[in-house]
């Protein structure tokens, strides 16, 4: 039975209410925040709450609980017949990719199950560093047996034809999870080790449980046509400021559509993940023993993961990475238009260019260091040759690099020349090595005949009447 909740107080403002709570609960000063999540949140509170109920010596019923939360990979199954079957890497000592996928699940039939976010998370136990890559829910994708559709269908096409697609006996959240991972792993050439899925709804039960998430409201928001769990729409307002969501006002917080862009509402989404992990690993649900089953039954209700959370040892790894992983270590990307060029748009459907996704794939895996190496690379013709800017900033995109749209020269140049304005010396080792380019035609700082530098641009190659292709 838990003890009686104390009577709270009228607090004049949202923040001394928070100053308050965090008094209460006795957490630590909050760190300055970063523009990233770490892993999944779903990910990290499994391992928190487990690992805490490991420490408190009822590790066996945790195993037993948390059984339920598995499910299976009809991907490996298949593959399990070639012989080839994926383990969680021994000792977590090989990195791995967990799809994120937050499911909308309806009462009605007919409204389907649907996935309405896509996260694909990577994991280096060895370097200790995690990064993150959401998908738009609109990207239009190739997904096996449908050809080109919205990314989101894969999750329910697969749910609602699990057994069809992977054989008798396999659960329609299997199916969706499956496809969607096939899906994801074609469209950003990357595997999919393990898939974490988490019900929405699910996930307003978990905010409860805790009390509630801390969120600073940048801006106000204001929906005019949220939709009701009765198929009709309410008036959403939130205020800015920082504040103490509970559950319901958190998941409209983070699922309203009509608010802003969609680029908007996945950046939400991950704030409010981040509000929950931090509330979560913040509590000292050490101290807290009777807060710990009702997290488990929560994530029983919400939570389906491939993820072999069952065992004990795979359980104390990862908690311990997870607790040691220091917010510096972390990266969040996006494909956005920012960053990756929309070849076309239909409507609310997004076709990206496939060379700024692989770019995009390149930071996620360069990691928190290497992501920086990674240049903007611009192309000019100076050999006066129709066509060759554009022929090798089409070869070197091919290769992975990021290149601007090719241009000519300011004027003609004899020699070949790729100099580094913002020192990218990995990128620049790279370059020459891939062009065949000579010592003397490298530059690691400008030369006094360089151009000057261009906006968004690292390395400058001035190809010249010596290029050959």
């Amino acid at each position: 039975m838990r003890p009686p909740v104390p009577p709270r107080p009228a607090y004049q403002t949202a923040r001394e209410r928070v100053a308050v709570r965090r008094g209460v609960t006795q957490r630590p000063p909050r760190r300055q925040r970063h523009g990233c999540l770490s892993l999944p949140v779903l990910t990290l509170a499994v391992l928190v709450v487990v690992s805490g109920l490991l420490v408190l010596g009822v590790g066996r019923w945790v195993t037993g609980a948390l059984g339920g939360l598995e499910g299976d990979d009809p991907r490996r199954a298949q593959t399990a017949l070639a012989g080839d079957v994926l383990q969680l890497p021994a000792d977590l000592r090989q990195p791995f990719n967990v799809l994120l996928i937050g499911v909308d699940r309806r009462d009605d039939p007919e409204d389907g199950v649907r996935s309405d976010t896509l996260i694909l998370t990577h994991v280096n136990p060895v370097d200790g560093w995690a990064g993150m890559l959401a998908i738009p829910r609109d990207s239009m994708v190739t997904i096996p047996n449908l050809g080109v559709q919205k990314v989101n269908t894969a999750y329910t096409y697969g749910f609602n034809n699990a057994t069809t697609l992977y054989g008798e006996g396999t659960r329609p959240e299997d199916g969706g999870g499956a496809l969607a991972a096939e899906t994801v792993e074609a469209f950003l050439n990357l595997s999919v080790d393990y898939i974490a899925q988490i019900d929405f709804q699910g996930f307003e039960y978990l905010v409860k449980t805790l009390g509630g998430v801390t969120i600073d409201v940048e801006r106000p928001l204001l929906d005019p046509a949220y939709p009701t769990e009765d198929y009709g729409y309410e008036r959403l307002f939130i205020p800015a400021g920082l504040q103490i969501m509970d559950g319901p006002t958190a998941l409209k917080y983070a699922r309203s559509r009509h608010s802003s862009s969609d680029f908007d509402r996945s950046a939400r989404q991950q704030q409010v993940l981040r509000a929950f992990l931090a509330e979560l690993r913040g509590r000292n649900l050490l101290a807290q023993a009777a807060l710990l089953p009702d997290l488990v039954r929560d994530l029983e209700a919400s939570v389906t993961t491939t993820l072999p959370i069952s065992d004990p040892a795979t359980i104390r790894g990862l908690a311990a990475f997870a607790q040691g992983l220091d917010g510096g270590r972390i990266i969040s990307l996006s494909i956005n238009p920012s960053d990756v060029t929309v070849v076309a748009e239909d409507g609310s459907n997004i076709y990206w260019d496939p060379a700024g996704v692989a770019t995009q794939v390149a930071r996620l895996l360069a990691g928190p260091t290497g992501g920086d190496e990674l240049a903007r690379i611009q192309v000019l013709n100076g050999a006066g040759v129709r066509g060759l800017a554009g022929r090798v900033t089409a070869r070197l995109t091919s290769q992975g690099f990021d290149l601007n749209q090719p241009t000519d020269a300011p004027a003609p140049s004899a020699q070949t020349m790729l100099i580094d304005y913002t020192g990218r010396p990995e990128s620049l080792r790279r370059l020459a090595e891939t062009l065949g380019l000579g010592p003397d035609q490298v530059y690691a700082t400008p030369p006094a005949s360089a151009p000057p530098p261009l906006f968004q641009t690292d390395i400058v190659l001035i190809l010249g009447e010596d290029f050959v292709e």
